[in-house]
């Protein structure tokens, strides 16, 4: 008789031996999501139990569980958190293995879970890592006693802990990856940008520098002109009314005398030259409002917010691009509108939203010329656009703090496939040697971080392309 159960016990074993030795096969290649379902599944079939799930361990005051995976006995149920203290897990976390045949909810009265699953018995087991840190646990609960030796559910759920901890280890290891990826990215980014600002910051500031000095030397000798212009006029004059003196009292002037006067024609000559005096005084007093643009442009190596005319600074780029507007490789003349709205001064770096400005101006007279070049060869792109070379500025006062200023151009415009990418550091549509992506990305950080504003930009590809800067009047 006990020859026969002992046959019995070692056929049983060898039984749960062959089973445990597939379900293990059949766990070992999964991973993730998957690996944490299938492996609760396969425990509660092996245990003959209705609940297994395994958890990790969530650091905080309180020690608490995250669900990885839930069998619910028909179906895996939603991942949770609870707290440990007063639950046999929480045992399992102090006590280390924990197998209950039956009257668990009289051992742990005060956890409810194990009334609202009518839980008898329980069982589960510390999972760690290599370091022998406890990370999580592996658990299973029945509605009636346990039937099993508790040598064969202690070794089931050890074997299964073990697989567990191999995962759960291999995932927090993807995560610390995935973080510290995102930290280089973040950094890369961050020289990226910083690269994009120094080699920007260098060009402005060569262009600044270069403005300032011929800005600096024509001023002295314009404003020598500009000043002496009133008292040659009044030099002229008073030599005009000489010779009308010597009319009067010399009626009969000497043959030579007249043949002068006759040669040189002295009633036009003294119409013209009064007319010479007055087209220089307004040539004069053009170049020094040039000057004062340049001046004012160049303060590109300011650094500094203050209080400033965005209307000035508009005029004051403007000039710097004046020679190409009017430029020969243009088949037109760009003519420039502008629709100034009555804005306040507004507090800023004036330095940093010249750069903005020259930058959005330039990209539109680029697409300009790109309008122009296409034309050439393509003769019904011609037709149907038109020879218009336009842009327009508009200022507006959009809200009681905030302003608006919009450059549009009615040029080729941007494929909707790469608008969403035309503020990153060194993208270009233009050609080779032609751009090199830093303007807008430059732009957009001077307007966005600097100035806790906005920029974007909206095209329609063959009709043109308008950027918006919004700008708060204070700081």
């Amino acid at each position: 008789m006990n020859s026969q159960l002992s046959q019995l016990d070692s056929e049983e074993y060898h039984h749960w031996e062959a089973d445990l030795k597939l379900i293990v096969a059949g766990i070992a290649s999964r991973i993730g999501e998957e690996f944490f379902r299938v492996c609760v599944k396969y425990l509660a079939e092996l245990l003959q139990v209705r609940y297994a799930f395994i958890t990790e361990f969530v650091d905080g005051e309180e020690p608490k569980a995250k669900t990885l995976a839930f069998w619910s006995g028909d179906d895996f149920a939603p991942d949770f958190d609870y707290a440990l203290a007063g639950t046999p897990c929480g045992a399992v976390l102090n006590e280390g293995i924990q197998i209950h045949e039956s009257g668990i909810q009289q051992k742990f009265p005060d956890d409810l879970d194990l009334v609202t699953m009518g839980a008898e018995s329980y069982l589960g087991v510390s999972i760690c890592n290599s370091q022998g840190k406890i990370i999580g646990h592996i658990a299973a609960l029945h509605v009636q006693p346990l039937n099993r030796s508790y040598e064969e559910q202690a070794a089931i759920l050890k074997i299964f802990a073990a697989r567990s901890a191999a995962e759960i280890e291999r995932q927090l290891a993807e995560r610390e990856l995935k973080q510290q990826n995102l930290r280089l990215e973040a950094a890369l980014n961050q020289l990226k940008q910083t690269q994009v600002q120094l080699i920007h910051a260098e060009k402005m500031s060569s262009l600044g520098n270069m403005v300032a000095g011929i800005a600096h030397e024509i001023n002295n000798p314009i404003s020598f002109i500009h000043g002496n212009l009133t008292h040659a006029r009044q030099c002229f004059d008073e030599l005009l009314e000489l010779i009308q003196l010597y009319q009067q009292e010399h009626t009969q002037p000497s043959q030579v005398i007249q043949d002068k006067l006759d040669a040189i024609d002295f009633d036009f000559l003294r119409t013209d030259l009064s007319q010479l005096f007055q087209s220089m005084q307004q040539g004069s007093q053009r170049i020094g409002d040039i000057v004062k643009s340049c001046r004012t442009f160049s303060r590109l190596d300011e650094s500094t917010f203050k209080v400033v005319d965005i209307h000035e600074s508009l005029e004051s780029v403007l000039v710097i691009v004046q020679g190409r507007l009017q430029s020969e490789d243009l088949a037109s003349t760009i003519m420039i509108s502008k629709d100034y709205g009555n804005l306040p001064h507004i507090y800023c770096s004036p330095a940093q939203l010249n750069q903005v400005f020259l930058n959005l101006l330039n990209n539109a007279i680029d697409a300009l010329e790109e309008l122009d070049r296409r034309q050439i060869s393509d003769l019904e792109s011609t037709s149907a656009h038109g020879n218009s070379r336009n842009i327009w500025i508009q200022t507006d006062l959009i809200a009681e703090q905030q302003i608006q200023i919009s450059v549009s151009d009615n040029g080729l415009g941007i494929p909707e496939d790469i608008q969403d990418k035309i503020f990153d550091p060194f993208f270009t549509t233009k050609p080779v040697g032609k751009g090199t992506g830093l303007g807008l990305s430059v732009s957009y950080q001077i307007i966005t971080e600097m100035h806790g504003g906005t920029i974007s930009v909206t095209s329609q590809p063959g009709q043109g392309t308008t950027f918006t800067i919004q700008l708060p009047i204070a700081a």
